[in-house]
């Protein structure tokens, strides 16, 4: 069966690209509406700083990060004299890699706009045939076709590999709007204050044709009306014999659903692929390189070698195709499983290395150490399939783990005792996620009383259903040393009680002598305390203590005294003679805040 194009675009959030070969899924692409692809894209910026240790330069192109320019990819044009580039310049610059993490994007001033058949580069008077062509007979052939077009003088171009078996006509209307097209951008580029966009690649679909629509494939499927008519068009000025091969789908199930390869899909974004000799390779992205490792799985053959050779074969061709998939870029490492024969050694080897040809990517390969260790590098045009679809984990932040419960809830408990013996804390109010907040009031609630009793402490646990593994709420109310008036006043002994004594009865005389109006008690400014959550234990408990502290105040008799200093409430410190019944009262209280809360 012959090879088909796949195009989905139904969907306005998201488009998405297959081919497929017999029922097996041999090339994706995607793309996100939310995240739009920078490479490809060109700018007009400005040189912010030159770093010769670095021997590269700093762009300011109008992202947030400043993008890297490497000194060897600047070209002659934008050079003075002494072959330097100084601060300040403007500069044309094309996105080669998108920025990741840390890493601003990479840049070069070396433009180049790929066509249908042909690459157009601007700036760089040579020609040539891609180095995927590797038959010298087709080779020989375009070199021919190339003489006969003549190029701009200092304008180089070349052939792509959908340039074979194309003729002269075919290549040369290619070549001349992609010349066109140049003359636009720098029309547009001269009316613009850097740092500015002044070209952006070109649309999903019409990338779709450019660089994956070859000779092999006979039929394009297309599920979106309007995706179908900008295709058409592309083909009709690059390719017209083409235009026939693009078909609108007009079925009632979904595209890839009807081709049943949306589970091949949905396989891409796994770690383990399964292999049909009972093997698997494990796909690990780092921020250094890419790991892959080859697993024989169970066998029942008693031959080691012979097991490990068959594995390793079938997982080469599937590595080769995983790459591909998920555009995996950058080194990678693949760790092969051990073979002791040389002959097998170099069989995997040339294997990978054919499965590899299909590979649109430059590929740079090394060859199986005494370690079964294979290196690569794989040209990286865009980020993987992966980081365009997903995001990064909330709570393990991209490693893939997260703490333990028992973890957690430790990591709490110490936290606890240290505010309560170390800090001074004389309330702890904590929300945490349910399954650690259980934890802890199941498996540590003697120690947590232990704490309480012994440094008179309240400690309040709540747990929230919609909190993450790793979140948590901590509200520490720290124990009022007293006021420096009522130290000192504790620390003179009976004879200042006494002279105070004296002064507050020579006060009641002089109030009886005054006016029934001027005998009122000072009025004290107290400070509004925050109100926290309580149970229903509490709220009863604090009815009656208010119930009470009014009958006492209404008991009291008022007074005025001048001398005496007014102590903020926030500054007033409980006795220590307290009746023990109502720090009893106290813990119980906590103790039916736990029971409510494991009910």
């Amino acid at each position: 069966m012959a090879k088909q194009m796949l195009v989905n675009t139904i969907d306005e959030e998201e488009s998405r690209m297959a081919i497929v070969e017999n029922g097996k899924l041999v090339e994706f692409n995607i793309k996100m509406a939310v995240r739009e692809p920078i490479t490809g894209n060109i700018y007009k910026g400005i040189v912010r700083s030159v770093q010769k240790g670095l021997r590269a330069a700093f762009v300011d192109y109008g992202a947030a990060k400043n993008g890297f320019l490497p000194l060897r990819d600047v070209s002659d044009e934008y050079l003075d004299k002494d072959g330097g580039l100084h601060t300040g310049r403007e500069v044309f610059v094309q996105v080669v890699r998108e920025e990741k993490g840390a890493k601003g994007a990479m840049l070069t001033t070396l433009i180049s706009l790929p066509g249908r058949y042909t690459v157009l580069m601007p700036n760089r008077d040579s020609k040539g045939v891609s180095r995927r062509i590797e038959d010298e007979a087709d080779r020989k052939k375009l070199k021919q076709v190339m003489d006969d077009i003549r190029a701009k003088e200092g304008m180089g171009f070349i052939v792509r590999t959908a340039g074979i078996n194309r003729t002269k006509q075919e290549l040369l209307r290619d070549f001349q709007m992609m010349t066109r097209l140049w003359k636009e951008i720098r029309k547009k580029a001269d009316g613009m204050a850097a740092p500015a966009l002044i070209y952006k690649e070109s649309d999903f679909a019409i990338r779709a044709l450019r660089d994956y629509f070859t000779s092999d494939i006979k039929e394009i499927l297309v599920d979106d009306p309007e995706t179908l008519k900008v295709m058409k068009n592309y083909c009709r000025a690059v390719s017209p014999r083409s235009v026939k091969t693009i078909r609108l789908y007009k079925e009632e199930a979904p595209i890839f659903d009807k081709y049943n390869i949306e589970d091949q899909i949905n396989a891409i974004y796994r770690e383990r692929v399964e292999l049909k000799s009972g093997g698997s390779i494990i796909i690990e992205p780092t921020e250094a390189l890419i790991t892959i490792d080859v697993n024989s799985g169970r066998s029942h053959k008693r031959d080691a070698e012979e097991t490990s050779y068959r594995t390793n074969l079938e997982a080469a061709e599937e590595i080769a195709r995983q790459l591909r998939l998920r555009d995996l870029g950058g080194l990678i490492v693949i760790d092969f499983i051990d073979m002791a024969d040389r002959k097998h050694i170099a069989d995997v080897e040339r294997n990978f290395k054919e499965a590899m040809k299909s590979d649109r990517s430059r590929i740079q390969l090394a060859r199986i150490s005494k370690f079964g260790i294979l290196e690569l590098s794989r040209q990286k045009k865009q980020s993987t399939i992966q980081e365009i679809s997903y995001t990064v984990c909330d709570q393990c932040k991209g490693s893939g783990w997260v703490p333990s419960i028992e973890y957690l809830a430790l990591n709490t408990f110490r936290k606890i005792k240290r505010e309560a013996v170390g800090r001074g804390a004389s309330e702890i109010e904590i929300t945490l996620p349910t399954d650690v907040a259980s934890y802890l009031l199941n498996n540590k609630r003697s120690e947590i009383s232990r704490l309480e009793q012994a440094y008179d402490v309240s400690v309040y646990i709540a747990g929230s259903t919609g909190m993450a593994r790793t979140e948590g709420e901590f509200n520490i109310v720290k124990r009022v040393e007293p006021a420096p008036e009522l130290a000192q006043a504790e620390t003179e002994g009976n004879g200042h009680q006494e002279k105070t004594d004296e002064k507050a009865a020579n006060q009641a005389a002089d109030n009886k002598e005054k006016p029934a109006d001027e005998q009122r008690p000072a009025s004290r400014r107290r400070r509004p305390r925050r109100r926290r959550p309580r149970s229903a234990a509490h709220a009863a408990n604090d009815a009656e203590s208010t119930s009470s502290d009014k009958r006492e105040e209404e008991a009291a008799p008022s007074a005025e005294n001048d001398d005496i200093p007014v102590i903020p409430e926030e500054q007033v410190v409980r006795s220590a003679e307290e009746p023990d019944d109502e720090k009893d009262k106290k813990k119980g209280i906590v103790r039916k805040f736990y029971n409510l809360l494991k009910m």
